[in-house]
C-alpha cells in the first residue's frame, strides 16, 4: 500500500505547486494592476449644439440675403479683438467660480461672488455680439432685418420670461 501511496502522492504535489504557482502570478498580476497609475474616467459629452457666438453669427448670416449676410460678418469680423478679449474674461471668470466651488473650507459668499462675475462676463460677451447684430441691422434691408426679427423666437404667452 506505500507504494500506491507514494503514485497518488507526486501529482499530488505537482497539483499543490502548479496551483501555488498560479497563485503567485495573479497575485503579481494585481500588483501590478493595483500600482499603475489610474486615468480618471471620463465620458463623453453629450452631442452639444454649438452656441458659440461666432456660430451663431454664421447661422444668422445664413438666413440673410447675401449683401446683408456679408454686412453682417464684416462687422463681427471688425468686433473680433473685443470678442477675444471679452471670451478670455470670461474664461477667467469661469476658472474663478470653478476655484470657489473647490475652496476647501467651501465659503458661499466667494462662489457667489465668483458666479456674479461669471454672469457679468457672460453679459460683456453676448452685449459684443448685440451691438454688432444692431450696428448692421441699421445698414440692412427690410428684409434682412425682417429675417433678424424672426431669428429671435417670440415668447409664447404661457411660457416665462427667461
Amino acid at each position: 500500500m506505500s507504494g500506491f501511496s507514494g503514485l497518488a502522492s507526486a501529482p499530488r504535489r505537482l497539483l499543490v505547486a502548479s496551483l501555488a504557482l498560479n497563485l503567485f502570478f495573479a497575485g503579481l498580476a494585481l500588483a501590478v494592476v493595483m500600482r499603475a497609475p489610474h486615468k480618471p474616467v471620463s465620458f463623453p459629452s453629450p452631442n452639444v449644439e454649438d452656441r458659440s457666438p461666432r456660430v451663431r453669427i454664421d447661422r444668422l448670416a445664413a438666413t440673410l440675403p447675401m449683401t446683408d449676410a456679408r454686412l453682417l460678418l464684416t462687422r463681427f469680423g471688425a468686433a473680433n479683438g473685443k470678442l477675444v478679449e471679452a471670451e478670455a474674461a470670461s474664461r477667467a471668470a469661469q476658472e474663478r467660480a470653478r476655484e470657489a466651488f473647490l475652496a476647501m473650507p467651501f465659503d458661499p459668499a466667494a462662489a457667489r461672488a465668483a458666479l456674479s462675475g461669471l454672469r457679468d462676463a457672460r453679459r460683456d460677451v453676448w452685449s459684443i455680439v448685440h451691438d454688432v447684430i444692431i450696428d448692421a441691422a441699421g445698414q440692412m434691408s427690410p428684409d434682412g432685418r425682417a429675417r433678424i426679427a424672426a431669428w429671435v423666437p417670440p415668447v409664447q404667452p404661457d411660457e416665462p420670461v427667461r
